[in-house]
């Protein structure tokens, strides 16, 4: 074994005298592993369990302080019961200038004397999100709880980021051959979120406020993302005749003559002649409001479903709170003939997925039935600006070119009268 170096004997003696202060006697110890402080603690003096701890600090003389104040912090939380591993992962090691460390950086300085509990500041924002009524539990639960444990993962490491730039970065690792990538979108989106409301709240000190471009850390696809498209009235009348099962048929049914978001399908019932959905969508833009289903004039084929006289929920096939989509898209993903259908989308350069149906509803109410945009979103249950970032996809030239001949021929019978 190499000799220890004289800075290493005084880091050692220190924190030992630290420790005795304390009241702690033999069998809590400091070594290096790969270049990273560990704290090794007998059984005897662990009582009962022997432990092996890596810190997140450097062996390194210029860090002797920040070493001796972390060991006591730990024996400080395990005298008051806490495990000494879990007692380790709060203590975040901020590095220091250490030529300018006294005046050109206070934030950090101010930030590396406080020792931030993450896991209990995360849980603050969860219920803050809640409560105001931003999101739902299950959308938490479903979506940004991986997120989160992301970004625990990140601080928690041997070398935490120190700011937020530097915790973006280390988040784009997770998808390094995938820029541009919706899960790395939203990991910055919902990463930045939490780092914005912290520092607004006090927190998290100046230096952790994320920036507001985030494109450099999101990345730019390298190959064009194929567009999901509207499903085809051939195609969806071909692909009820291929569902075996009658209660996915219903399902597929009710997606395509409504525009249904395949959660809604839980969320049905009937209400004087027509069916009523009671789904109030979350975001933060707000709530959706519960609506009448309706039928598209120009859709005589889902007429003669007759939905609302034929509708129960009991006829509907199981499915998860909150994975409704995914339970439909696992079926209908199994069907020969939605394979085969997909393949040939892709050849277009179209994308085909379960919200298809409701794409197609949108597409039809404004290219058959021109009607405008606010009452097409109020009957599809979102807003007019997502309606329109969604439809403006799917208009191209053939599209604008029927909407101006419409307008053209609607004008010249107005004149004539």
């Amino acid at each position: 074994m190499a000799k220890a170096a004289a800075w290493e004997i005084a880091i050692r003696v220190e924190a030992s005298h630290a420790l005795s202060r304390k009241g702690c006697g033999r069998g809590w110890a400091l070594t290096q592993h790969r270049g990273m402080t560990r704290l090794n603690i007998t059984a005897r003096a662990g009582g009962g369990k022997r432990r092996q701890i890596q810190l997140p600090i450097p062996w390194h003389f210029d860090q002797a302080r920040k070493i001796v104040d972390a060991v006591c912090a730990i024996y400080t939380d395990f005298q008051n019961g806490i495990e000494p591993a879990d007692a380790a992962r709060k203590i975040i090691f901020v590095a220091e200038d250490v030529d300018n460390h006294s005046s050109s950086h206070p934030d950090i300085e101010k930030e590396a004397a406080v020792q931030i509990d993450w896991n209990e500041l995360i849980e603050h924002y969860r219920d803050y999100r809640i409560r105001s009524g931003e999101i739902k539990a299950s959308t938490w639960e479903r979506v940004h709880r991986y997120h989160m444990k992301l970004v625990l993962d990140a601080i928690t490491s041997p070398a935490p980021p120190r700011d937020a730039r530097q915790l973006l970065d280390r988040l784009t690792h997770h998808w390094p051959d995938k820029p541009g990538g919706r899960t790395r979108q939203i990991q910055m989106q919902s990463s930045s979120a939490l780092l914005r409301w912290a520092v607004a709240t006090g927190h998290l000190s100046a230096t952790w406020d994320p920036p507001r471009d985030l494109r450099p850390f999101v990345g730019r696809s390298r190959t064009a993302r194929a567009i999901t498209t509207p499903l085809a009235v051939e195609h969806i009348l071909a692909l009820l005749d291929a569902i075996p099962d009658a209660r996915w048929r219903l399902a597929f049914q009710l997606m395509a003559a409504y525009g249904l978001r395949p959660e809604e399908l839980r969320h049905l019932q009937p209400r004087q002649g027509y069916l009523w959905c009671s789904y109030e969508k979350v975001n933060s833009r707000g709530r959706t409001k519960p609506r009448t289903l309706r039928l598209l004039p120009c859709d005589d084929w889902a007429s003669e479903w007759r939905l609302p006289d034929c509708f129960s929920a009991e006829r509907l096939p199981p499915m998860r709170s909150g994975f409704a989509g995914n339970d439909f898209g696992r079926y209908i993903r199994r069907r020969p003939l939605w394979r085969k259908l997909c393949r040939e989308y892709e050849a277009r350069g179209e994308k085909l997925v379960p919200y298809s149906c409701r794409h197609g509803y949108a597409h039809r109410a404004h290219v058959i039935c021109d009607l405008p945009p606010k009452v097409v979103a109020a009957a599809m249950g979102h807003s007019v600006q997502t309606h329109l970032a969604a439809y403006s996809r799917w208009c191209g030239d053939d599209v604008v070119d029927d909407a101006f001949a419409r307008a053209s021929r609607r004008l010249e019978r107005q004149k004539a009268v």
